[in-house]
């Protein structure tokens, strides 16, 4: 048996489709109020089949729904994360990122799992200077550029290194912004939306991008020829966010916003948000830690996985443009 946590996310989905196209079985566990929806129309389409796994409810912190869903797996695919940057998330992302882990490690030792996949994320990797690459390698710096997801992500790959030493064999990929078919109101699916709507200004940053099939790919590819217990840094691609918007804005047939923001235009537009956030008292799709993220210019290398495998990445323009067509068939649909 399997076992998928963050199921419902961009990873999750496309985790399950893969273990289900191998044949394997798969139990996903999800919280209470998860919407199935877009995860379940995703199969659909992947499998061309009604095919779906084993579903359980169960919330990180209670040991108990765990301890069950974790009953006969072999494999733990723990993709659940909170992935926020707004002010009133701060506690709850380190409940669940952090002490969410620990209860997903200390149970699978317990329960005898043989291997334990860990999405993480480049945010829990050391930095350096603006455009200076960043890889497996770079030392871990704390300091007040840092996000708290940054940190929870961190902190939480700390609880799998542990397991990891007390005899648990791991998997830990830290992929950049992860791009693909998802849930298109949340992750950076959201982005669709937002293009969809209508944006006029693009933020001047740069990141590393990557296709959720590789992500997947390359933790089976780890899985299944190693090596384990190391780190992989996952970016197929480095873009600045107008050019990531421009090709999005095209895979669906929008305007591309065509207006660079400014520093003093962003801080504005967050302060903005946070003022009608106060009085509407509806959570605010921009935040301080978002707009100085969107400021910055990341660099990766991820030549590590490329050389000790014989894994390839996907061209990100067809990844787009798959996506961008998946999001115009729901929206008709």
């Amino acid at each position: 048996m399997n076992l998928v946590t963050g199921g419902t996310g961009l990873v999750g989905m496309h985790l399950i489709s893969t273990l289900l196209k191998k044949g394997e079985p798969v139990r996903v566990m999800h919280r209470a109020n998860s919407n199935l929806g877009p995860v379940k129309a995703y199969l659909k389409h992947a499998l061309k089949s009604e095919m779906q796994p084993e579903w359980v409810v169960g919330e990180l912190s209670d040991v108990g729904a765990i301890e069950d869903a974790m009953e006969g797996a072999h494999t733990v695919f723990h993709a659940a994360a909170l992935v926020s940057f707004h002010p009133k998330d701060r506690d709850a992302l380190y409940d669940v990122n952090v002490h969410g882990t620990a209860n997903m490690v200390n149970l699978a030792l317990a329960e005898g799992v043989k291997k334990f996949v860990y999405i993480s994320s480049v945010a829990s990797l050391g930095r350096k200077d603006e455009l200076e690459p960043v890889d497996e390698t770079t030392e871990w710096k704390d300091g007040p550029e840092l996000t708290h997801y940054s940190r929870s992500k961190h902190m939480a790959e700390r609880e799998v290194w542990r397991g990891h030493e007390e005899g648990l064999d791991v998997v830990i990929v830290n992929p950049g912004i992860i791009l693909g078919i998802g849930d298109f109101s949340r992750s950076s699916a959201e982005v669709f939306q937002q293009l969809d709507k209508g944006m006029p200004f693009y933020p001047p940053g740069a990141n590393g991008f990557v296709a959720v099939e590789d992500v997947t790919d390359a933790c089976f590819n780890l899985l299944e020829n190693g090596p384990l217990n190391e780190r992989f840094l996952l970016v197929g691609a480095h873009m600045s966010l107008e050019m990531f918007f421009q090709k999005v804005a095209k895979s669906i047939g929008k305007e591309a916003p065509t207006k660079p923001a400014s520093p003093f235009l962003m801080g504005l537009v967050w302060r903005l948000s946070k003022f009608v956030e106060f009085f509407t008292r509806k959570r605010g799709f921009i935040t301080k830690e978002g707009v100085r993220n969107a400021q910055k210019k990341y660099a990766y290398d991820s030549s590590k996985l490329l050389t000790q495998t014989s894994f390839t990445y996907r061209d990100l323009d067809e990844v787009i443009k798959e996506t961008g067509a998946y999001y115009m068939g729901q929206k008709e649909g």
